[in-house]
This record gives structure tokens, sequence and C-alpha cells, in this order.
């Protein structure tokens, strides 16, 4: 099956998938590891202060669409499934 432009009736046309936006989620580290560090700074007289905060984590999602391109013309539309 060939795909056809439909500004130019070529058949020179590419798919790909496109990028249309993204989401980061950020997990945060929770009150236990807070009370935790803290206890440990009353403990040590401030000296855990050296150590360095825990970082939270992340995961970022990614949202695409599948757009045709006509190699002839540049024309570009959405390809749906």
């Amino acid at each position: 099956m060939h795909m056809t432009c439909p500004k130019c009736n070529s058949q020179n046309v590419n798919v790909t998938a496109e990028q249309t936006g993204g989401k980061t989620s950020i997990k945060k580290s929770g009150c236990l590891w807070s009370l935790g560090r803290l206890f440990m700074i009353v403990i040590t007289c401030g000296l855990w202060l050296l150590v360095g905060k825990r970082k939270g984590t992340g995961r970022t999602k990614f949202k695409y669409r599948t757009v045709a391109i006509c190699q002839s013309c540049g024309y570009r539309w959405n390809v749906k499934a």
C-alpha cells in the first residue's frame, strides 16, 4: 500500500513519529526520611549536615503522533491509525 500526498498526488511520502509533548512527574523523599535526617542532625551535633540531601526521582512520559511528509512538495499531515 502506497500513501499519496493529498496536495500534489505524489507517492514520495515518508511517515515518521513526531513528539508532541512530555510531562515529568517527580517523586520527592517522604516525611519519614526528613524526620530521620532531623534526628541524625540532632544526635551528631550537626555533623550529619555534611551528608548531602537525597534527591527525588523523576520520570518523563512523552506523547507522540504519526505524521506523513511529502518529499516532493513538503506538505505534512497527521496519519490516523
